[in-house]
């Protein structure tokens, strides 16, 4: 069983298409969107991935039977490849194998790997086509979609990018079998944000569901969070103004990532985000205080943490300075007055780590 979600963007569209494929479907897909006219494809892997996915060999090979000059060119494991260091490393790659403007990217990973390969994809020659397979949760519910791609700096986290649109994203949900029980609960924080801010649903089917989810829930949840996100891209592409409700829970969840080293997973850090996020919300009087308990009890009894305060402190706090989504002295923050609902407030850095630190 498979779902395609498609992402309308004017004249411009492509389709998200989540399930279980065959290597031979897959390359077909991609085969189908780059068109005929390609010269070459770069497979952009992440490096974690070979050892625990026996699917990529076989994908790899089908890939090279419908398409001319597929080469793979293994990223760094995981945040490690998302650097300016690292994006030198592969478009010198692309360039010494002879890429050509007609020539293509796929990302094939997580969140770290396809921003990486989408990077590279918006800036060799000028922009060439890419397409994203993701293998973890999180990238299938978030990274891979919406074309924003970009490394961190050591200043903060994704702070160099562009806006560069895939041609196909294909969730193969086989993939998500391979990950470590750690990565599959983090994946969940996206979902849980889409349910925060658009489909409140997602919340009451996590709710209801037992410890394992099944795969007919998997699927559905993927594909809920999939159709918030294509639906506020596609209202917003460039993230002037509603795209920003994507950003629930990465205002605090980001400084938190970047000051852990990355030892926390992105979901991780979302996670803490949105408590730390509802439990502001609430002491403004944006929100009410059940909304931040009810947000605590499904992410700990999902396995994801849930202890912001005790992590927060000044340090942290001061890479609020350098968010992306600050204009000027102002941060644009992301509240929840409720399930379902979102509210943009321009709130002054310094008066925002004031207020987290009251609540810390």
């Amino acid at each position: 069983m498979s779902v395609v979600v498609p992402v309308e963007l004017g004249a411009r569209r492509y389709q998200v298409q989540i399930g279980s494929f065959t290597p031979e479907a897959v390359a077909e897909i991609l085969t189908t969107a780059f068109g005929p006219t390609v010269t070459g494809l770069a497979l952009l892997v992440d490096g974690g991935l070979a050892a625990r996915a026996p699917r990529l060999a076989p994908l790899v090979a089908a890939l090279g039977a419908r398409l001319p000059g597929v080469e793979r060119f293994e990223l760094l494991a995981g945040e490690a490849c998302k650097s300016l260091t690292e994006i030198e490393r592969t478009v010198e790659w692309m360039a010494s194998r002879g890429y050509d403007r007609r020539g293509a990217v796929v990302g094939i990973g997580g969140g770290a790997a396809t921003d990486h390969a989408g990077f590279v994809a918006a800036i060799y020659l000028r922009g060439i086509p890419f397409a994203t397979l993701p293998t973890t949760l999180l990238a299938m519910v978030d990274a891979s979609v919406g074309g924003k791609t970009g490394v961190d700096l050591q200043a903060g986290k994704n702070l160099v990018g562009a806006f560069h649109q895939p041609r196909a994203v294909v969730a193969d949900l086989a993939f998500l079998a391979t990950l470590p029980a750690r990565e599959r609960t983090a994946g969940l924080a996206e979902v849980i944000k889409c349910g925060f801010i658009a489909d409140p649903e997602i919340l009451d089917l996590l709710e209801s569901s037992g410890p394992e989810l099944s795969a007919e829930l998997t699927l559905d949840l993927i594909t809920r969070a999939v159709r918030v996100k294509a639906e506020v891209v596609a209202a917003d592409e460039t993230e002037g103004g509603r795209r920003a409700i994507l950003n629930f829970g990465h205002t605090i969840g980001h400084a938190l990532e970047a000051a852990s080293g990355y030892e926390l997973l992105h979901g991780e850090a979302v996670a803490l985000g949105m408590v730390a996020a509802l439990d502001l919300g609430a002491a403004m009087g944006i929100g009410p205080p059940e909304l931040a308990a009810r947000a605590r009890a499904l992410m700990g009894r999902l396995g994801l943490p849930t202890d912001a305060a005790r992590r927060l402190d000044a340090g942290v706090l001061a890479r609020l300075s350098v968010d992306k989504k600050r204009r000027g002295n102002q941060i644009r923050f992301v509240f929840c007055p409720a399930a379902g609902q979102t509210r943009l407030v321009d709130v002054g850095a310094a008066d925002l780590v004031a207020r987290v630190l009251a609540k810390a």
